[in-house]
């Protein structure tokens, strides 16, 4: 079976039906070969499932497909970010912190300001990013984590957000050195030594030509006004 994740080919036949149904929307029938190919096998998922038994068979094939395509997509120039990916305006605002923060809410918060209609969540758990010849790209992909929000679209990234919970509204711009540190929390660092180096080098080419900005904030439509006006220039 062929899909188009990210602009990448991919080649994979889905083991069980959580993962067939996450992927059907990006299902490829055209020509070019494939940039990436998925290996898992149904004994590599019962080995997983066998390591971690409150994980069913097809949540393991889930979580380990996107682990690889992941891997896979840094040879292709790419990344993906724990975070929640909303579109306005065909550009691309990316939300990102620990799990638990609020970051999904806080999207949500989006499409009450703007309407569902103009705010679209690209994908609620891992985006994709990569520099294209138009400059850095956002994708939904199918690893959409809990909420499974993932739309196959692409947008133009316009900012990446660090998330933080407060009693009040606030937003300020960050530099490349704090966003390092922040950013590598919410994404995997590969164990090869070769991989690890391309995702800091791209990581340094992200952040030298998009903004990144550091939020405190109530879950209210208001911080999301806030977030969009701070950011949308």
């Amino acid at each position: 079976m062929r899909y188009q994740i990210a602009d990448c080919i991919t080649e994979y036949e889905p083991l069980y039906e959580m993962l067939k149904k996450k992927m059907e929307p990006y299902r490829f029938d055209g020509d070019g070969e494939a940039q990436i190919t998925l290996t898992l096998t149904e004994e590599f998922c019962v080995q997983k499932q066998t390591e971690q038994p409150h994980l069913t068979l097809e949540q393991c094939e889930y979580i380990f497909a996107g682990v690889e395509f992941y891997r896979r997509f840094i040879l292709q120039g790419g990344m993906m970010i724990h975070a929640s990916a909303v579109e306005v305006d065909g550009k691309a605002y990316l939300f990102s912190a620990d799990s638990g923060t609020g970051k999904s809410t806080h999207t949500k918060q989006w499409q009450k300001y703007f309407g569902t209609e103009r705010a679209l969540i690209i994908n609620d758990d891992k985006p994709a990013v990569r520099r294209e010849e138009d400059g850095w790209a956002v994708y939904g992909t199918p690893f959409s984590g809990k909420t499974d929000e993932h739309l196959n679209r692409r947008a133009k990234l316009q900012g990446i957000c660090m998330l933080e919970r407060g009693e009040t509204n606030e937003i300020e711009k960050i530099d490349g050195g704090e966003a390092v540190l922040l950013l590598m929390r919410q994404t995997l660092l590969p164990r090869s030594e070769v991989m690890a180096e391309r995702l800091l080098e791209m990581l340094d080419e992200l952040f030298r030509e998009v903004p990144v900005y550091r939020m405190r904030c109530t879950i209210s439509e208001e911080a999301a006004k806030m977030a969009y006006e701070r950011m949308k220039d």
